[in-house]
């Protein structure tokens, strides 16, 4: 199951649960949770659930909160990915891991990985990357073996990073990426905007309350006509570039 505008999210967690599915001789249940979150599944004691969000703000993304807290395990075994853009991953994983224990998994591993940040191409470019889709692989070689160790076992519980209180949301800034002339509307935008903040009828124009400033329809358009013009969000975008330009690399608990 994942939350993935930018498939950054989705690159991880697809690795990871290929290579279990392998291991294991298990058949996967794919859930794209970023647009279509009507339903919710169940799980027994027999699945393994993998969950992979995006960090938003040191947190899960908010839109998703509600549904991920309503998610009901049945002792089912979990893995929880949190996927941030080189900066700072906050709380994320720890809220994640809490969420699920406190609903019936047992959350026995975790991973935080990088992703090409939403608000800029130049801080961890085009990541994932091979490396990090090898180290995702490795990680669930690992995960495979711990299952085979714990067989029905649900008591396990992995430590991972984070602090409890988490960290305070901040509100959104009020603002949405702008379009230019080079928009021919071929609707690529409207179609994988997780929020259905784009008009469907003219994409260039956008839903501020709706917009949560994932920026898929920036790194999606095909000609380049979507952009942040905001002086805030410019000007963060720069400082994450000057001050988190050094590689970081997945870290893993297991």
């Amino acid at each position: 199951m994942y939350f993935s505008p930018t498939k950054t999210s989705k690159e991880v967690i697809c690795e990871i649960a290929e290579t279990l599915s392998k291991k294991l001789n298990l058949k996967i249940n794919e859930l794209d949770i970023t647009k279509n979150r009507e339903s919710s599944p169940e799980f027994s004691k027999e699945d393994i659930f993998i969950l992979a969000l995006p960090v938003y703000g040191g947190r899960i993304p908010e839109i998703v909160e509600d549904y991920i807290k309503n998610l009901k395990g049945n002792q089912t075994k979990a893995i929880v990915l949190s996927v941030y853009g080189n900066a700072d991953y906050g709380d994320a994983l720890l809220e994640m891991r809490n969420i699920l224990n406190e609903n019936n998994f047992s959350v026995i591993a975790g991973g935080l990985f990088i992703g090409e940040h939403s608000f800029t191409r130049n801080l961890a470019t085009d990541r994932p990357d091979d490396d990090d889709l090898k180290i995702a692989k490795d990680f669930a070689n690992s995960i495979s073996e711990k299952i085979d160790i714990l067989g029905k076992d649900t008591s396990a519980s992995i430590e991972v990073n984070g602090n409890f209180p988490y960290k305070e949301r901040g509100p959104l800034p009020p603002v949405t990426p702008v379009t230019n002339d080079n928009c021919n509307k071929c609707m690529d935008c409207v179609e994988d905007c997780p929020t259905g903040a784009i008009n469907s009828e003219d994409p260039t124009i956008s839903n501020q309350e709706k917009c949560i400033l994932c920026c898929e329809c920036i790194k999606i358009c095909p000609e380049n006509a979507k952009y942040i013009d905001n002086e805030d969000i410019l000007g963060l975008a720069k400082t994450l570039e000057e001050n988190f330009s050094k590689r970081k690399e997945p870290e893993l608990f297991i």
